[in-house]
């Protein structure tokens, strides 16, 4: 039996991401919907008849009525007010992207990384930048799933973030996107990815809340 074409299997790979990509779309809208109330039906039960008694009854201030109460709002970050760049990369074919300004600097995958036994598998080890210690990690089961995850070549970049802490392993840098907040369909915080940040929607790239992931990285919530 004769394998695929290369060609075929590009494009079936293309494809998945695409719907994937779709789905973090979707995703986000069903967060921002606004559950409708339901009423509750109560069969009425028979009349009884009884004296009434006095009680002293405590002053309760009365609840807020629900037009009144601020509607869900998903706001874009403080660092995308009004126009901004984002940094373009490539992982697993996934394509995403790191604003600018969360930015601290690109680099080459160095031949030698220092392994660190005992840590998660996405920790990678270490590797010496200006002599400094920057811990490499590799979160493409973080944003794909594990099912959609492509064979693929070894990381050639990596991603500095959270003043060069932490690189992020990708497998190429591509090109620096300028969008604008309202170009960018953002997550609510009610979602369920929070290492996602929002969806460019004209370019189908998912763009990373690089806070959540040093914190979560540096807490040790590699999940």
């Amino acid at each position: 039996m004769k394998d695929r074409p290369q060609k075929t299997l590009i494009v079936e790979e293309q494809q998945a991401l695409t719907a994937y990509l779709d789905g973090l779309l979707q995703e986000i809208a069903l967060d921002e919907a606004e559950p409708e109330p339901i009423a509750a039906k109560v069969a009425p039960g028979p009349r009884l008849v009884t004296q009434p008694k006095l009680v002293s009854v405590p002053q309760v201030a009365p609840p807020v009525p629900a037009a009144t109460l601020a509607p869900r709002q998903t706001m874009p970050p403080d660092w995308a007010q009004g126009a901004f760049q984002c940094l373009l990369f490539r992982l697993a074919g996934l394509p995403l992207s790191v604003p600018l300004i969360k930015l601290n600097g690109i680099m080459e995958m160095p031949e030698k990384i220092t392994p660190m036994p005992g840590h998660s598998p996405l920790f990678m080890g270490l590797v010496n930048r200006h002599g400094r210690k920057v811990k490499v990690v590799d979160i493409t089961q973080l944003v794909m799933p594990r099912d959609r995850i492509p064979e693929r070549s070894p990381p050639r970049n990596l991603i500095l973030i959270d003043d060069a802490r932490w690189g992020l392993a990708c497998d190429r840098v591509e090109e620096t996107l300028t969008v604008t907040a309202e170009q960018v369909r953002w997550r609510s915080s009610q979602g369920k990815r929070p290492w996602l940040a929002g969806t460019m929607i004209q370019h189908l790239c998912a763009i990373l809340d690089v806070d959540y992931l040093a914190s979560s990285l540096e807490d040790g919530n590699w999940g």
